[in-house]
């Protein structure tokens, strides 16, 4: 009997080895078989204001066709000064003139009308020269 003891011993010991690699095989398979667990997407707690300096960034080559056409605009306004200061300074020569041919005192019709425009163009003038 002896010598089926360790036989015994041996069979038991071979099957609880088997036993125990279904476990693990068992418990693998279980793992394997298991869904990714679900990620959470959770609003940022501590909000934060937006960079701005990347949201309105320009380039460069965009900056410099808008300072070129701003530049252009402003000796566009500067030529209609020049030109409407040119024609107010003549209006008034010529204002100047009629008055003192008819020194009478009595307004005339026709300067009463050419007083009104170089009223009128010099408020443009002075519009104008606000703006820049």
């Amino acid at each position: 009997m002896q010598s089926l003891n360790p036989i015994l011993r041996l069979v038991r010991i071979l099957l609880t080895s088997l036993m125990m690699i279904s476990m693990c095989d068992a418990e693998a398979v279980a793992q394997a078989t298991k869904p990714p667990p679900q990620q959470l997407n959770l609003p940022d707690p501590t909000p934060r204001p937006p960079d701005l300096e990347k949201k309105y960034e320009t380039d460069s080559p965009e900056i410099a066709r808008q300072q070129q056409l701003a530049a252009l605009k402003a000796a566009q306004i500067r030529q209609q000064v020049i030109v409407a200061t040119d024609k107010l300074l003549l209006l008034t020569q010529e204002l100047e003139a009629d008055v003192s041919k008819h020194e009478n005192g009595v307004a005339m019709t026709p300067q009463v009308v050419e007083a009104e425009q170089i009223e009128k163009l010099a408020k443009t003038v002075k519009e104008k020269t606000k703006a820049q």
